[in-house]
């Protein structure tokens, strides 16, 4: 008759030290099949018995563990409350391990290929985007919570007006009054770009430039002007240039302007460029993209010819 035992801490360790039954074993196993969640409490439970006794997960000597740790507590008739002293040890220091791993700030996050979601000690959470990342500074959490983003991260922080969250960025600041918003500041752009979906943020440099962000607003710092735009004016015209072929750029600038663009020779329009304007005179856009390809421009018979070699 096969009698089914209940799968606590007393039975694992039980098992973990050589001590049970085929019929126990095979119980255990079946338990662990049973469920994700039964697998990882179990390999918990392993992790922390191997490392108490230093043992190798590929090959432990339970039994002589167990032998080591009986001898050093109590002989006892019963041998599952020598399983159960065991078993409050080992779930104990299961627990602790658990809390320093998740108190522990690592100095630093990088998405690359996947979005990367982490919740910090004050519940605060940051989702960083692919190809982004962030730098904590020195006692983050303990003397301070500001962090340097490179990239795009979008921020649900929890308000300390004592230990303020600040994202910082080549010299341009964002910092939260209790929100959930975006920053987006990519390594070579000239702009940090900043949506506020609830509460307020402050948007300054060190220059002295600042503006207050509420929910449902946006603004841009560009970095070359050492300016704030805001979303105010709906007229205001962003172009976005990443990688983006000389060709579609100046076609989305004809088409924007209802003006002529010539490239000579056409297969100038291969050449990429990464670069971003708001609410820029055309021939402002047209003089930055000549002289960041090393091309010139003219402006004759009421359109713009662009003249360069094409790129290799």
């Amino acid at each position: 008759m096969n009698t089914q035992h209940p799968i606590n801490d007393d039975f694992i360790v039980k098992y973990l030290c050589g001590e049970a039954s085929p019929e126990e074993a095979v119980q255990m196993e079946a338990w662990k099949a049973a469920s994700p969640q039964n697998q990882q409490y179990f390999n918990n439970m392993e992790q922390t018995y191997l490392r108490v006794y230093d043992k190798k997960i590929s090959s432990p000597d339970k039994q002589k563990a167990w032998l080591t740790f009986s001898n050093k507590v109590a002989k006892k008739s019963n041998p599952y409350w020598m399983y159960g002293l065991a078993a409050i040890f080992l779930v104990g220091l299961v627990a602790v391990m658990f809390l320093m791993k998740r108190q522990e700030i690592p100095s630093e996050m990088y998405a690359e290929k996947e979005a990367i979601h982490k919740i910090l000690n004050d519940k605060s959470e940051i989702t960083l985007d692919r190809n982004s990342r962030i730098t904590f500074g020195e006692g983050f959490g303990k003397n301070s919570r500001q962090l340097k983003l490179s990239g795009k991260a979008a921020f649900t922080v929890t308000h300390n007006a004592a230990l303020p969250f600040i994202i910082e960025s080549d010299g341009v600041y964002i910092e939260d009054l209790g929100t959930v918003f975006t920053v987006e500041s990519q390594p070579k752009s000239d702009t940090v770009y900043v949506v506020v979906n609830e509460g307020i943020v402050r948007l300054y440099d060190e220059h002295g430039s600042e503006i207050i962000i509420k929910a449902g607003e946006k603004a841009w710092y560009i970095r070359s002007q050492k300016k704030i735009i805001t979303d105010i004016d709906s007229k205001t015209v962003k172009f976005d240039f990443k990688d983006t072929r000389l060709a579609d750029a100046v076609a989305l600038l004809e088409e924007t302007y209802d003006i002529d663009i010539r490239l000579m020779p056409e297969s100038i329009g291969d050449c990429k460029i990464t670069t971003q304007f708001f609410d820029e005179e055309v021939a402002t856009i047209i003089t930055v993209i000549t002289e960041t390809l090393g091309f010139k421009y003219q402006f004759e018979d009421h359109h713009y010819k662009i003249e360069g070699k094409p790129c290799q």
